[in-house]
């Protein structure tokens, strides 16, 4: 093997190595998202293309501010609430005429998890858990247009 067979080989050898632990990364956030709910089967882990859709569809719907939260100032209709709020949010919701058993996407944004689809109670049955994955955490709605943000 010459020495431009063996670079392109190395070359090779070195994508082919990234793109398995990409897929090993891939596979423990997928099971770190799982770990959070205790009913499995009550979550869906959306692939990588349908999370970009939504969080595209989110970002495109809520301004996003350069430091990347939403700039809650550009926001008309908006609710803030205290931490010791957090459980009170469906009836903050259906207060609002919106239907809290819709199923919603959890976003969290550091590290590029994929997203979870699933209920509202589903999500807050496990909030101080993923509340503790770091900053950056939505919960919203793409039918009903509202996102919550910790």
């Amino acid at each position: 093997m010459n020495r431009e067979e063996r670079k392109k080989r190395l070359e090779y050898l070195i994508q082919e190595r990234k793109k398995h632990e990409e897929k090993l990364e891939k596979e423990q956030q997928i099971s770190e998202m799982l770990e959070l709910f205790p009913e499995k089967d009550k979550v869906d882990i959306l692939d990588e293309n349908e999370s970009d859709k939504i969080e595209s569809n989110m970002t495109n719907r809520f301004p996003i501010a350069f430091w990347g939260r939403i700039d809650w100032e550009k926001v008309s209709n908006k609710i803030i609430l205290t931490k010791e709020d957090i459980l009170n949010i469906p009836t903050v919701l259906s207060n609002q005429s919106l239907d809290t058993s819709v199923p919603v996407y959890l976003i969290v944004g550091i590290y590029k998890y994929p997203l979870v689809k699933t209920s509202l109670f589903t999500i807050l049955e496990s909030i101080e858990d993923i509340m503790g994955m770091g900053p950056d955490q939505w919960i919203y709605s793409s039918s009903l247009r509202y996102v919550i943000e910790f």
